[in-house]
């Protein structure tokens, strides 16, 4: 039976959830349908490189500077047009604009709008973004959170599905470092910048250090403009010895790490889905976590995370407690790391939960 073709257009394909959680998908997206992948910017070739010849040349790539974009809209459009899919999936702004032309002029193609936040990153994001849920046959959202912030605030006439943004199925036993008290492990994944909250992150690490607890912590991922500042915040509290930065991982590199630690830390001002938190509980690992965006609705304060709140100064105080008892405690540490994993053992993955979605409107 021929195949049904599908479209999927984003921005560039690098480090982020966005396009970590798609090239996880695209060999199963590949072996079930016609395959494009419009990519409107440059193609990373380490987050590409377990994919096959053919999985590979599903990527198409317009890397047209954005200031330039108005002169090229209609080429892009035209791509789509020529290639007419049976369903077209847009993640993120730019994408947006093409994917609302399309569907202006070739209304009988289903639409599928994804959205990845609770808020407009900038005025083009907010008009382009509200000109796609317009004309969406469905909005997809990768959380709770991204979900009730476009039925409260957008209000939207066509339905909101949530996709799952576990990009691959729980290990079958726990991936976790060798708990004792003498060496304790921290690591940190993600894009390095503003809102990831870095320097509190160094805070937290300095005051466990001056409690006389032994930790180190392993920073894992891109520089996004912050490095120098993050360097320096390192250096001005005498922790040059016990933060290292690491490089970014693929897949296999990031199980590697997570065999290696026994905390994850992220203290970051927002979030999605957190998604580096997700597959860290995946592991067993017990994270230290600001409660933001999804992460409330997947893990519970001292019963599968340590909550930090990084709003209130007085607040600090109550979480170093916190981490304290379950440094102090093995079996409250097992415990937690326990939750972590069975809570996360069936997950959906996200490729099963897209082609279900696809397969709806197709």
């Amino acid at each position: 039976m021929k195949k049904k073709k599908l479209i999927y257009i984003l921005h560039d394909i690098k480090m982020g959830g966005v396009e970590v959680a798609l090239t996880s998908a695209i060999p199963e997206l590949h072996a079930q349908f016609e395959l494009r992948v419009m990519v409107l910017g440059t193609v990373d070739k380490a987050m590409t490189a377990h994919l096959t010849p053919e999985e590979l040349a599903c990527f198409y790539t317009f890397d047209y500077k954005l200031f330039t974009y108005p002169f090229f809209i209609f080429k892009l459009v035209a791509f789509v047009l020529r290639f007419n899919p049976d369903v077209m999936i847009c993640s993120l702004w730019r994408a947006s604009l093409v994917g609302t032309i399309v569907k202006r002029i070739r209304n009988k193609i289903p639409f599928l709008s994804c959205i990845h936040s609770t808020r407009f990153v900038h005025v083009f994001d907010k008009t382009c973004t509200l000109a796609a849920l317009n004309v969406a046959d469905k909005i997809l959202a990768d959380s709770t959170a991204s979900a009730d912030f476009i039925r409260n605030t957008l209000h939207p006439k066509v339905p909101v599905e949530i996709v799952s943004f576990y990009t691959h199925s729980s290990p079958s036993r726990r991936n976790i470092a060798p708990y004792h008290t003498e060496d304790i492990k921290f690591m940190f994944l993600g894009r390095l910048n503003p809102v990831k909250n870095m320097p509190m992150a160094i805070d937290l690490i300095h005051d466990l250090r001056a409690l006389g607890w032994p930790v180190t912590l392993d920073i894992y991922g891109r520089d996004n403009g912050v490095m120098s500042s993050i360097t320096e915040h390192i250096r001005n509290k005498k922790l040059e010895n016990y933060i290292h930065f690491k490089s970014e991982l693929n897949y296999k590199e990031k199980i590697e790490a997570f065999g290696k630690h026994n905390f994850l830390l992220q203290l970051s001002l927002k979030e999605g889905m957190a998604m580096s938190v997700a597959e860290a509980m995946q592991n067993g690992l017990v994270c230290i976590v600001s409660p933001v965006g999804e992460i409330p609705n997947y893990a519970k304060d001292m019963e599968s995370a340590i909550f930090v709140d990084i709003w209130k100064k007085e607040a600090w105080a109550e979480a170093i407690t916190k981490i304290e008892r379950v440094f102090k405690e093995p079996e409250l540490y097992e415990r937690l790391s326990l939750n972590c994993y069975e809570n996360l053992k069936n997950v959906e993955t996200y490729s099963k939960s897209l082609i279900r979605n696809i397969e709806r409107v197709a």
